[in-house]
């Protein structure tokens, strides 16, 4: 089996944690490829050092050795390789990976394909200019748009399909997938096909977030940022100005990550774990 493996090489106890799996996995006789940047930092251990997109095209599945953004990047990026990922927690809390730290010895349990796949929806989110397309991004966490530079608020404007549906004066606004849980909006099990619109600090005594069924596009506007350019973000990567001439719309993305579960505990079990008995 081949697995690539993709850790957050920069923290410390990350690269211990790389260490115990690369050994974990020699054992059970993979062909392991690591990121290029790892080279020189991980000695001893038998892999052939490759560039992720290569990585992506050659493996069996992904290994992400990190925090839940690290889990998220990766799962993201696979999505595109139609390739599952195991994200191994070296972080804080974890929420989206298979497996901890010391339960290494299930990786026995992927090798051999005993396994559960928990499929996440994306968005796709496609930024029109003078009714074209510019560019589309695609979005397993969220699609954002905040106000500019200065500090004052916005008025967004959000259509779902032709039928108007909020106005709002906040600092922004998030439509997100049931993977996030953004600026209070509500925890969705990720089984649930939707977008979540959630508003970023409203100007108003009523703050609650919408939800809507995937199968619906939602048209996003910024109506009053004149001279402040607006900024659009997909998954919190590469900021991009918005003014009050674009319309951000997002759809599903055909896309989908595929995140590997090995042990049997579900979401509702990891929630309580994770999030609430904190």
């Amino acid at each position: 089996m081949i697995i690539s493996v993709f850790p957050y090489i920069e923290n410390e106890s990350v690269r211990r944690l790389t260490g115990d799996v690369l050994s974990e996995l020699d054992r059970l006789k993979c062909h392991v490829y690591v990121t290029q940047e790892c080279a020189g930092q991980l000695p001893g251990h038998h892999v052939v050092y490759s560039k992720p997109d290569k990585m992506m095209e050659d493996c069996d599945l992904a290994i992400a050795i990190g925090g839940d953004g690290t889990t998220l990047r990766i799962a993201k990026k696979a999505a595109f390789y139609d390739k599952c990922v195991l994200g191994i927690n070296g972080g804080r809390l974890g929420f989206m990976s298979g497996l901890e730290a010391n339960e290494l010895s299930l990786l026995g349990n992927v090798v051999t394909g005993k396994y559960k796949v928990d499929k996440r929806m994306m968005l796709q989110a496609d930024i029109i200019r003078e009714n074209q397309a510019t560019e589309t991004f695609h979005c397993l966490n969220d699609a954002v748009v905040t106000r500019g530079d200065y500090a004052r608020l916005i008025d967004v404007n959000i259509h779902c399909e032709e039928r108007p549906v909020w106005d709002v004066r906040a600092d922004g606004v998030i439509v997100s997938t049931p993977t996030s849980m953004a600026a209070g909006g509500p925890v969705v099990s990720p089984e649930t096909d939707c977008f979540v619109v959630t508003s970023i600090c409203p100007h108003s005594l009523i703050d609650r977030s919408i939800v809507f069924p995937s199968s619906k596009a939602l048209y996003v506007r910024v109506q009053n940022d004149v001279d402040n350019n607006s900024i659009f973000t997909a998954d919190g990567k590469r900021p991009v100005q918005i003014d009050g001439r674009t319309v951000v719309r997002i759809s599903k993305s055909p896309y989908v990550a595929r995140l590997i579960k090995v042990k049997p505990d579900n979401f509702y079990e990891i929630l309580r774990k994770k999030i609430i008995e904190r």
